[in-house]
């Protein structure tokens, strides 16, 4: 079982990655090797606090957090980037989903605080999420799969379009495809997440 499972992630995640780097490719030339995503609240490919995971309540009993944003920043994006779009994608869940989907963050804005992703902010345009609207939906394995390791994919990607070229509700599909032949590089972090015991 465990291993079924880590070959579902890799699969997922090399997919993931593989069709970002196709629908988003930067031109040639215009790639941004020293483009870096990082995060003080976890390492990574290590585990996030239980502090960022969704909240307990009637429609989600099983549920451990505080459905608090992590902290994010980036550096070193290509040249002509004029907006950043930022997506968290679960590898497992069945089905795998984007749960975070936000865009139109202007190219002046390099991180945000713990906690900032978890509401609406004129500093990003609200994309749609798997669950809800593309702010911050925490981690929150289904009580199904017990105390499984499940992996938090963020992607962060330099565009040359306006903050405000993209209307507010787009799916993590749909943006990928307002973004085709408008990336300007990629990065991307890794958390994993484990139900407490």
């Amino acid at each position: 079982m465990i291993r079924t499972r880590n070959l579902l992630f890799a699969t997922a995640t090399a997919v993931i990655v593989a069709s970002v780097a196709f629908a988003a490719q930067a031109p040639a030339g215009g790639a941004a090797p020293g483009f870096i995503l990082t995060s003080t609240s976890f390492e990574d490919g290590g585990f996030a606090p239980n502090r960022l995971a969704y909240t307990k309540g009637p429609q989600s009993p099983d549920c451990f957090g505080e459905n608090v944003s992590p902290q994010l920043a980036w550096a070193n994006p290509a040249p002509g980037v004029k907006s950043y779009a930022l997506t968290m994608y679960e590898a497992e869940g069945g089905p795998a989903h984007t749960d975070l989907v936000l865009y139109g963050i202007p190219a002046n804005i390099n991180s945000f605080a713990e906690g900032e992703l978890s509401r609406g902010s004129p500093k990003f345009v609200e994309g749609k999420g798997f669950r809800t609207m593309g702010t911050w939906r925490g981690m929150c394995p289904p009580a199904n799969v017990g105390t499984s390791i499940h992996h938090y994919i963020f992607r962060i990607r330099g565009t040359d379009l306006d903050p405000q070229a993209l209307p507010p509700g787009l799916t993590a599909e749909e943006l990928d495809k307002q973004l085709m032949g408008h990336a300007r590089g990629q990065a991307v972090l890794t958390a994993k997440y484990r139900c407490p015991q």
